[in-house]
């Protein structure tokens, strides 16, 4: 029998619940570690920053003048999930499977800004940030000199990264922008060019966003093995670092996050209360964040 408009909308629906129930059943993480702000360009500068009093006082006058030199700009980029029922499957009534698919993509649409956010972090030691240095670095000015966010020899070290963050002020060590956020879409029209022609109808989602780095000043990362004597280096220098005065910028780790290698490492190191007997001086001293998308960087 012939497709009717009722079966369409019948089908359009029930994706479209489908779609709405996979986002709400995702728990994304990405509000840990990134601040997320609007964006209503191709493009945002972020430069206005340096401008911000407390960021002035903050960094002092030579990072400003690395913020100004060298931009602070994050483009969006699109990103789109679809999938294609075939009419005969429609009129077969043979849809079962596609719910579940719709489904997928909202919860896949629902982490994706952890996956943006995440593998950048990831990809910090090859990245560069707003002062020309990739974000995690041996050599960023600081004061009179320059320091690194590094523990351990990132030329030598192979294992999966892990690291230690200050996420307690405003704006947090990764900036992520959402231009448009994901809208579910139905090209359903019996009558249309692709139906036609392509003897199939299309369910998709398109968003517009991007992810970008933070101050540099709130991030130790690392390759070295997850240690307490490397942990409680990176904790230390975190501390360590100042603004073109010398004055400490009180950049504290308030959250570890490793990747499912770590995984173990990390829950001795801050979630057990004694270790051989010994009091752990790490017991819940940060907060564990344990993400998927921390993997060994590609670069």
């Amino acid at each position: 029998m012939p497709i009717t408009a009722e079966q369409l909308r019948n089908l359009t629906t029930g994706l479209s619940a489908a779609y709405q129930k996979g986002l709400g059943a995702a728990k994304p993480q990405i509000q840990v570690i990134a601040t997320i702000l609007p964006s209503t360009t191709s493009a945002e500068d972020y430069g206005f920053l340096g401008s911000w009093p407390a960021i002035k006082e903050w960094l002092g006058d030579r990072q400003l003048a690395k913020l100004a030199k060298h931009g602070y700009t994050i483009k969006n980029r699109k990103f789109e999930s679809s999938i294609t029922v075939e009419r005969d499957h429609v009129e077969d009534d043979q849809i079962g499977q596609y719910g579940l698919m719709a489904e997928t993509i909202g919860q896949d649409v629902s982490i994706f800004p952890d996956k943006l956010a995440f593998e950048l972090l990831c990809n910090g030691f090859t990245t560069l940030c707003y002062d020309g240095q990739n974000f995690f670095d041996t050599d960023h000015p600081m004061a009179a000199g320059v320091v690194s966010n590094i523990i351990g020899n990132i030329a030598t070290d192979t294992g999966e990264p892990w690291f230690l963050l200050d996420t307690s002020r405003p704006l947090k060590p990764i900036v992520f922008q959402n231009r448009r956020d994901f809208e579910f879409k139905a090209l359903d029209d019996m009558n249309s060019d692709h139906v036609v022609l392509k003897d199939e109808f299309v369910y998709a989602t398109d968003g517009r966003c991007e992810a970008g780095f933070g101050f540099w000043q709130m991030a130790v990362g690392s390759r070295a093995p997850l240690t307490k004597e490397n942990l409680n280096k990176a904790r230390k220098l975190l501390r360590s670092f100042t603004n073109d005065n010398g004055v400490p910028l009180g950049s504290k780790g308030t959250v570890l996050v490793t990747g499912g290698d770590n995984e173990a490492l990390a829950e001795d190191l801050l979630l057990t209360n004694q270790i051989n007997g010994t009091t752990n001086t790490l017991y819940k001293k940060f907060d564990l964040l344990v993400s998927e998308f921390v993997l060994k960087p590609t670069a």
